[in-house]
């Protein structure tokens, strides 16, 4: 008997498809996994790929919304945030241990403390797939290797995370938030111990709207362990914000030595201004650019053929 798992788009190992290859190779099924690699970008081209035949069953898990019409063949039981916020895998098989093997390159866990979320976001999905937070996992039944990445969408929310953040620290696990920490949520005490973790890359936070700074500003002084540079802010972008609304909090992030992540709504690519917001996020988006070099001198570095899209986009950027 043979499963096929097919992952369409994820960027990292997805735990549905190693739980779901957990439960069959416990059953005595061969297991296979594709991974297609779909990228979430609309302007890039995506390949339709057709299930072989030979295999009694076929699951297949969609992040991004729109990917899932790319795929092709009977019987195949779709799943994911990208095609049905609804379908969940049963309980027996989400409580089981990921089968890390279907990745062999692999060297990291990964893992929700949590799920859920507080917050309504209008871009989220998460309360409405997950509801409120409420812990579902322990760190102990996560490790298995000797780096972990949670996947929690606001731990901070939960009440009991300060004793989380102390076991983490007392287990001195190269460990990180990867889906941000929420900055409206940190207090003297838990950026202590967020300071004491043998934290893996950048601390991950949101700017999600200009009218945020008040709070960005307060918050940012009970960080004051930070270095330059190694926090890292989520800047969401849609076509409905002003542009300067975008701007602001990029230069903002920038001269405070954050680095803003621009994160596109896909419809930023119906967006007159797509051209706009594709420059900012390459430059944004590039540590090593954005620390040494304005946004002008990118514009004449990546576009050093069309000087009109540089003149527009420098006039542009300078009078937001």
């Amino acid at each position: 008997m043979k499963v096929l798992l097919i992952d369409a788009d994820s960027t990292i190992p997805n735990l549905v498809l190693m739980k779901l290859s957990a439960y069959y190779k416990s059953l005595g099924y061969e297991v296979v996994l594709v991974k297609l690699n779909l990228p979430y970008y609309p302007q890039y081209k995506k390949k339709d790929f057709i299930v072989p035949d030979g295999y009694d069953k076929i699951y297949c898990s969609v992040i991004f919304n729109g990917n899932a019409q790319y795929i092709h063949g009977d019987n195949i039981n779709f799943g994911g945030t990208g095609y049905d916020l609804t379908i969940k895998l049963p309980d027996y098989i989400e409580n089981l241990s990921p089968d890390y093997s279907i990745y062999p390159d692999n060297n990291i866990s990964y893992g929700f403390i949590t799920r859920g979320c507080s917050n309504h976001c209008s871009f989220c999905v998460v309360p409405q797939k997950e509801g409120k937070i409420h812990q579902v996992n322990t760190v102990q039944n996560i490790v298995q290797h000797k780096k972990v990445k949670f996947m929690d969408n606001n731990i901070l929310a939960l009440p009991s995370h300060k004793e989380i953040l102390q076991e983490l620290v007392d287990m001195k696990l190269r460990c990180q938030f990867n889906q941000g920490l929420d900055i409206k949520l940190i207090d003297e005490e838990n950026s202590y111990l967020l300071s004491k973790m043998n934290y893996l890359g950048d601390y991950i936070f949101a700017f999600d709207n200009w009218s945020y700074l008040p709070i960005i500003k307060k918050k940012l002084k009970l960080l004051n362990w930070r270095r330059r540079f190694t926090f890292k802010f989520f800047v969401f972008c849609h076509p409905s914000m002003e542009l300067s609304n975008i701007v602001n909090r990029i230069n903002y992030l920038k001269d405070n030595e954050c680095l803003p992540y621009v994160m596109r709504h896909i419809s930023c690519w119906d967006s007159p201004y797509k051209l706009f917001y594709t420059d900012l996020a390459s430059w944004c988006n590039q540590p090593n650019l954005i620390r040494k070099m304005t946004f002008e001198e990118f514009l004449v570095k990546r576009h050093p053929k069309n000087t009109e899209r540089v003149t527009k986009h420098t006039a542009l950027y300078r009078n937001l």
